[in-house]
């Protein structure tokens, strides 16, 4: 391969089973939306670059729903409430519908469009939202549509021209327009699997899959792997289910070929989750390679050794355990910043960067050999945050990578074609993930391991069933599938503390609908706890509102008191999809006084810290007018608060004099005078981290905050025991 640098693209598509394991109804409409969007785009845009190639994972669990919505008619919830006339609501339908039907990126598809935003700005952004009473039969029907219609990515907005008349039209839509979005919703996701399978076909796909219901596959065959990254975690009862992992990689692969038409070729472990004893499993499915993090190779390393960077930028041979498959390592930096950073700079900016660092690993590699750089990523979730669902990055990223003279995008199975003289191999192998080299997303966690205690009990329950031949194969091989799908990661990744959803009741259901279900198929009386929720309380709410005045200190140590009554938005896990490796921040911290709004930006707890070295921390606020300080972390003395013009020109200067950066921390405060606001003024605020003209970060995440300047009175009305 005549390049300098062979870049391996692999999107990773998926999503859990949301079907109810009783009615057999989809209770979430994500593979519905995410499908009129980045599984069609991400299609669409391949086929106009076939100079461009890229891997793509499909989870078969996907797949099955995708099949579902297009032949078998399978309708969620929010379909059917979204069907239904905006006359017929009742109370709970109107609250349901104002609940759920915001639920996209706001900055980047609600606040574009007039009518969807201004209809937030109605319901509110926090609890408690206003009354279905407030809002008028054309509001809720308008709601209908927008949630709807904004999901549209740019593919099928080219392919149904439709689409851009309903979004023309903005706002007071009919019966027969919900209707119609809905028909070019299914007509949408029709095109999805043939579109990429004639990628396929045509060589500038290749198509690999995860096993079957996206389990954490260590964890199936022995819970207990667990404690070699996590020694200190407390973990549930032993779980061991080796014929089971084996199942979710067979019948990966036997439904891939189905719709494919042939095997994969290679497999993405569910969140790139690997141990010793997994590789045998993959290897004899037939996969000639898997792919996972890097952390995964760094980790399997002796510890002596001395080991650049480099060594990621190619792929290995694994054999343990008497099995032999090749493995690529993901660079999880660059593959984060496509999933979390480059949404919020200009498409060139972005790409600027993404070449730059390629160009970096190129020249550093010399003249050995061409270097392989792995970018591995959600294909489905980072599109909600670029503008027009990332059609200007990915145009300009595949241009750029069409055109560059030493780049080349290449295969998993090209480039070991190509490969020449021995494999660097590792013979030893660290159990973990793509998340922190551990498991701790999934497992350790009180609710986590309650989980895992009902999945053995009920798996448990089965085997001694089965043993005793009382049941048909079909009632068995049913029990069989409720197991295979309750072993999914994905109820597991919302029951811990890292994230949180307005879905979690729902993702609680589903698992221990399951596993009720099983208990049901074989005539046995379903145990008391799967009845109830496995929350011992409401999930935590990751923000708090100010309480009461605060009183920094900018001249010495922060202590307790200084920001006992500020609000408190967490920044790491929250509501995502997606988990970002580095963070530079863990929390913010807001609060003011009478004079004063003030900021806190909190390091990370734990785990990985981005350098604040040339970093650029950018605060804008937008009222009735429009104002922005910038504070250089290095010298932050510097830092002024501008007033922007509407062309972006900045004027009349005011220095900033309350920031302090210490301990991989900050902390400033913006006088209302200098943001011409006063008492009962609304506020809307962003703050946005920046290298050179790269935005890193952006906090609270995919908003603005939204404030009132205070009057004496605030501490009052907000006053409490």
């Amino acid at each position: 391969m005549d390049a300098r640098l062979n870049l391996v693209f692999l999107w990773h598509m998926h999503q859990p089973d949301y079907r109810d394991a009783f009615s057999g109804q989809p209770l979430l409409p994500w593979v519905r939306l995410h499908g009129t969007r980045g599984y069609l785009d991400m299609a669409a845009m391949l086929w106009r670059f076939p100079e461009v190639k890229a891997t793509v994972n499909f989870v078969p669990v996907l797949i099955d729903q995708l099949e579902a919505v297009v032949t078998g008619g399978e309708r969620d919830l929010y379909w059917h409430l979204t069907l239904k006339p905006a006359a017929e609501l009742t109370e709970a339908d109107a609250r349901f519908v104002l609940a759920h039907f915001f639920s996209v990126n706001h900055e980047s598809c609600i606040r574009p469009r007039q009518r969807y935003w201004s209809l937030l700005q109605k319901r509110g952004t926090d609890l408690p939202f206003r009354a279905p009473g407030e809002f008028t039969e054309q509001e809720l029907r308008d709601i209908q549509v927008l949630f709807n219609l904004t999901w549209f990515g740019f593919a099928a907005r080219e392919l149904l021209p439709e689409l851009e008349v309903l979004e023309a039209k903005g706002r007071n839509f009919t019966e027969d327009d919900k209707r119609r979005v809905l028909e070019l919703q299914v007509e949408a996701l029709g095109r999805v699997l043939p579109m990429w399978r004639a990628l396929g076909e045509r060589g500038q796909v290749e198509l690999t899959a995860t096993p079957y219901f996206h389990p954490i596959l260590p964890l199936l065959m022995d819970s207990n792997v667990a404690a070699r990254a996590m020694p200190q975690a407390p973990l549930p009862p032993r779980f061991s289910a080796p014929d089971d992992a084996r199942l979710q990689v067979e019948r990966a692969v036997a439904r891939h070929a189905e719709v494919f038409g042939q095997p994969p070729v290679g497999m993405w472990p569910a969140e790139g989750s690997v141990s010793p004893e997994v590789v045998p499993l993959f290897a004899a499915a037939g996969l000639r390679y898997i792919a996972t993090d890097e952390a995964q190779l760094f980790r399997s390393l002796p510890a002596e050794a001395h080991v650049s960077r480099g060594i990621l930028h190619q792929p290995w041979t694994i054999e343990v355990g008497g099995a032999r498959i090749d493995a690529f390592f993901r660079d999880h930096e660059i593959s984060d910043l496509i999933g979390f950073t480059y949404a919020r700079n200009p498409a060139s900016v972005a790409v600027d960067d993404f070449i730059g660092r390629l160009e970096a690993i190129a020249s550093r590699a010399g003249t050995g050999p061409t270097p392989t750089v792995s970018i591995i990523l959600d294909g489905e979730n980072p599109w909600e945050a670029y503008p027009q669902s990332g059609q200007a990055f990915l145009e300009t990223l595949y241009t750029r990578l069409t055109q560059h003279p030493k780049v080349r995008t290449a295969l998993p199975s090209e480039v070991l074609d190509a490969r020449t003289g021995p494999a660097p191999t590792l013979r030893t192998l660290h159990s973990g993930s793509w998340i922190g080299g551990d498991y701790a997303v999934w497992i350790g966690h009180a609710i986590e391991n309650t989980a895992w205690r009902h999945l053995g009990d009920a798996r448990a329950f089965f085997a001694k069933a089965e043993a005793r031949g009382a049941h048909g194969p079909e009632v068995l091989e049913r029990c069989r599938e409720h197991l295979l799908r309750a072993e999914g990661s994905d109820w597991f990744w919302w029951y811990g503390d890292t994230f949180q959803s307005d879905n979690d009741a729902d993702f609680d259901y589903l698992f221990r609908a399951h596993l009720r279900r099983m208990y049901t198929l074989l005539g046995a009386e379903i145990p008391a706890p799967l009845e109830r929720s496995l929350y011992p309380t409401a999930p935590s709410v990751a923000q708090r509102e100010p309480r009461s005045f605060v009183s920094p200190n900018f001249h010495g140590e922060s202590t307790y008191y200084d920001w006992l009554g500020a609000g408190t938005i967490e920044l790491s896990g929250g509501t995502s999809s997606m988990y970002r490796v580095s963070n530079a921040f863990s929390r913010l911290r807001y609060g003011f006084d009478l004079d004063s709004l003030f900021f806190r930006l909190d390091p990370p707890d734990a785990g990985e810290r981005t350098p604040l070295a040339g970093l650029v921390l950018r605060v804008e606020t937008v009222g009735a007018e429009r104002f922005q300080a910038d504070i250089d972390l290095d010298s932050p003395e510097s830092a002024q608060v501008w007033h922007v013009g509407a062309d972006g020109e900045r004027f009349d200067p005011v220095p900033l004099r309350q920031v302090k950066v210490r301990h991989g921390g900050v902390e400033l405060g913006l006088p209302f005078r200098a943001l011409r606001a006063a008492a009962g003024d609304a506020l809307q605020i962003s703050l946005h981290l920046l290298r050179d003209r790269v935005e890193l970060d952006r906090y609270p995440g995919g908003r603005s905050l939204s404030l009132v300047v205070p009057d004496e009175s605030f501490e009052d009305a907000n006053w409490s025991v």
